[in-house]
């Protein structure tokens, strides 16, 4: 029985890379780092639950296998279904956002970390549904950052998802969708949560593309 659910997850996977491919033409940028075999964690937007989907198909095979996403447990294990793709699947490090629940998910991090796994995660910790580029982050990255200094943090922009699977819809509309991943950033000796968290925060937000290009008035005058 163990056997048949291992294939079956990889024939899942492979089909889900194929149609996250084939519908948004999804492709990597590999802007401040090479996509080569190191332990990292790619913290990202998060404005669609295609976004972590989406980060994991364009990872070369030989990333894909060792890396984890980061994933709320409510969500992945409603359903059957889900149940399986989430754990099995993208061999997600489930964690309970209920507060009634100790669930302690920094222990569960850390300890995939300490496996050896690369993960992803998106340091809002919900989807952005305002016009802000960026919600607040959590002190997860942080923490990750301070407890294991040897793992790159890198920042992976998710372009374009928004627009390709707007909230509520279940058909994605065929657009180009772009992951951009930047430099790594680390927690400087001595600097505070609050500094790590704006400049990590800024790195992220800088790989959006048009975060360098003027505004409208400027663009006019």
């Amino acid at each position: 029985m163990n056997i048949l659910r291992v294939l079956a997850a990889k024939i899942v996977g492979h089909t889900l890379r194929l149609f996250a491919r084939f519908i948004t033409a999804v492709r990597a940028d590999w802007q401040g780092i090479e996509p080569v075999p190191h332990q990292r964690v790619y913290y990202a937007n998060h404005t669609s639950n295609g976004d972590m989907p989406m980060i994991w198909a364009v990872l070369p095979s030989a990333l894909r296998r060792s890396v984890r996403p980061v994933a709320a447990a409510d969500y992945w294990l409603k359903n059957p279904i889900r149940a399986f793709v989430g754990p099995e699947v993208f061999n997600c490090v489930l964690v309970d956002r209920r507060p009634e629940v100790n669930d302690k998910p920094m222990d569960k991090i850390l300890e995939a970390l300490d496996e050896g796994s690369s993960l992803i995660i998106f340091p809002e910790g919900n989807r952005n549904m305002t016009e802000d580029p960026l919600l607040p982050f959590k002190a997860g990255l942080y923490n990750m950052g301070v407890a294991r200094p040897d793992v790159d943090l890198v920042p992976t922009w998710v372009a374009n998802l928004n627009t390709i699977m707007p909230k509520g819809e279940v058909i994605p509309l065929p657009l180009i969708c772009t992951v951009t991943f930047g430099t790594p950033v680390k927690v400087h000796e001595g600097e505070s949560k609050d500094a790590f968290l704006a400049r990590a925060a800024k790195a992220l937000s800088d790989l959006r593309p048009d975060a360098n290009q003027p505004d409208d008035q400027e663009a006019t005058s």
